[in-house]
């Protein structure tokens, strides 16, 4: 039974979805600008977070080489689901910081 938390292709719309969303809240508000950016953040997010994968593809061998009952073995691939579970709720982070800086800016009168 694979226990590893698998938010892939998941973690990519979700990730799109809140960077449109964050881009038309910043429309609604009359700071497209802004918006847009916000936006470009967010999706640059769930890129970092689709890269991310292949920067531990050299780490890989190790993971799987060693004894899975082993305490260091058990940490390792424990530390690799907690990372991969943060950076694929990234883009919401970001989004979230945005939205922050949209509302303390408030509606252009």
């Amino acid at each position: 039974m694979n226990t590893s938390l698998n938010l892939g292709g998941e973690a990519v719309g979700l990730g799109i979805l809140a960077a449109g969303l964050i881009f038309l809240y910043g429309v609604w508000l009359g700071r497209r600008e802004t918006g847009w950016r916000a936006a470009q953040g967010v999706l640059g997010a769930v890129v970092l977070g689709g890269v991310l994968p292949f920067f531990l593809i050299p780490f890989a061998p190790t993971l799987f080489s060693s004894d899975s009952r082993s305490v260091t073995s058990l940490f390792l691939l424990t530390t690799v689901n907690i990372v991969g579970v943060f950076f694929s709720f990234l883009p919401w982070l970001v989004a979230g910081n945005w939205l922050e800086i949209l509302r303390r800016e408030g509606p252009r009168a």
